[in-house]
């Protein structure tokens, strides 16, 4: 049974925080304080989410459909090949999730 308990916590998937020295970030912390805490990630990614919608126009009585979409940030965190690479997804400037991924290099 321990041994099964120790397989589940070396699975990578979401976590809340991310300790980096001595300092931690979790999830709703601000990009400033991910910066002081964790310096600049190893590699920034920009996407783009879409948001179809649309609305009614009485006079036509047509469906008009307008797009957008909404952009969010991942950083990635190298910190080496004892830990694990670390995914932050950013919305609004703050961490919205935190990932692991496999060892880093």
């Amino acid at each position: 049974m321990l041994s099964s308990l120790c397989a589940f916590a070396l699975v990578a998937g979401p976590a809340s925080a991310l300790r980096c020295g001595t300092g931690i970030v979790s999830v709703g912390d601000s990009t400033l304080e991910l910066l002081k805490t964790c310096g600049e990630p190893t590699l920034r990614e920009h996407f783009e989410e879409p948001l179809p919608g649309g609305s009614y126009d009485p006079w036509t009585g047509a469906w008009i459909p307008q797009y957008g979409s909404i952009g969010y940030d991942v950083w990635t965190y190298n910190l080496g090949p004892n830990r694990f690479i670390q995914r932050i997804t950013i919305k609004n400037g703050k961490i919205d999730r935190i990932e692991s991924q496999g060892y880093g290099y």
